[in-house]
């Protein structure tokens, strides 16, 4: 049987790079080459959507790849962008490529004279995760049979990307600091540099501010263990009740937490401190067995990517800034 006919073993083929765990056959990168070759048509994408970056998706693999196409694209933006937000499969067999030119992600874009145009939209919870989209350039469409086998593996594909999710967030687990709950170190220069792409690729400038509360130690001398979790707990949850869509928070040493924000989501930091400092006074002026703890703040900032190119740099950056101010 020729394997143009034989679903069964390309599904095999499916499972096996789902299953594997060698980095260079990675299903991102291998599944598109193997839906081109089964479909006959031009081109196949698989889209993300990034949980906290709802207003766009982000094209993760490309077969072939497209030279000035965009990995951002806004989630109403083009074919592909409606099959995102309707959460339904949208199969057009012929577009019209005349002066209604229909796009399939968002203008401009080097795409052209598409002809035909199937998407799947990757879902868990009624909530979009991606997209897998196949386009045609010469006339080619779907039958019935791979439109059927396009829609299993796309209802496939939803668990395998929510599954990998849930790994991912097992390890960021692994990753928090016990006593604050948030990243440490480590973990927030992951999820530091996957903000500085995202930021890259919206073209966006991205704030890093270190904010250091003086006076725990001290504070730790006179005052229960439980006592001072309570206070770094504290912190925390100030942090994190302000917490808007792209910041990242970590604590990176004793007393030392670090916000990245988008440059325009500064005045929401600033009154995030503001009412840190307050919360903290106010906590220290509680009757306590040594009365007032009497905290200093020490504030630095550095901007991405002026000042650092890298998580690394930026931080070390921001440190160094940081202890100039002390």
């Amino acid at each position: 049987m020729d394997r143009e006919d034989n679903p069964f073993g390309l599904w095999s083929s499916l499972e096996g790079l789902l299953a594997s765990q060698d980095p260079e056959s990675h299903w991102l990168s291998a599944l598109p080459p193997l839906l081109l070759d089964w479909s006959g048509l031009t081109w196949a994408f698989i889209t993300e959507v990034f949980p906290g970056a709802s207003s766009n998706f982000f094209i993760r693999a490309a077969c072939p790849e497209i030279q000035g196409l965009k990995a951002s694209h806004p989630m109403d933006g083009g074919l592909a962008g409606w099959v995102h937000t309707h959460l339904r499969p949208l199969a057009k067999a012929r577009l019209n490529t005349g002066e209604n030119y229909t796009y399939i992600f968002s203008p401009p874009e080097p795409l052209k004279k598409p002809t035909s145009f199937y998407g799947w939209p990757l879902v868990y919870n009624e909530s979009p995760i991606g997209g897998l989209i196949l386009v045609g350039t010469k006339g080619q469409t779907l039958g019935s049979q791979r439109l059927e086998f396009f829609a299993a593996l796309a209802a496939r594909l939803s668990a395998h990307a929510h599954h990998m999710r849930l790994n991912d967030r097992v390890s960021e687990l692994k990753g928090l600091d016990p006593q604050t709950g948030l990243p440490h170190r480590a973990n927030f220069l992951d999820r530091l540099e996957r903000l500085m792409h995202l930021m890259s690729v919206q073209n966006q400038a991205l704030c890093l501010r270190i904010f250091c509360v003086s006076g725990l130690g001290r504070y730790s001398l006179t005052h229960s263990p439980e006592d001072t979790h309570s206070l770094l707990r504290n912190i925390s949850s100030q942090f994190l009740h302000f917490t808007s869509e792209y910041w990242e928070l970590g604590h990176v040493s004793y007393g030392v937490f670090a916000v990245a924000v988008p440059e325009v989501g500064m005045d929401d930091l600033d009154r995030c401190i503001a009412v840190l400092k307050k919360s903290l006074n106010e906590w220290s002026a509680v009757g306590r067995v040594s009365g007032q703890a009497g905290f200093t703040f020490h504030e630095a900032q550095v901007f991405f990517p002026q000042d650092g190119d890298r998580p690394e740099l930026l931080l070390e950056s921001a440190l160094a800034s940081l202890a100039e101010s002390s």
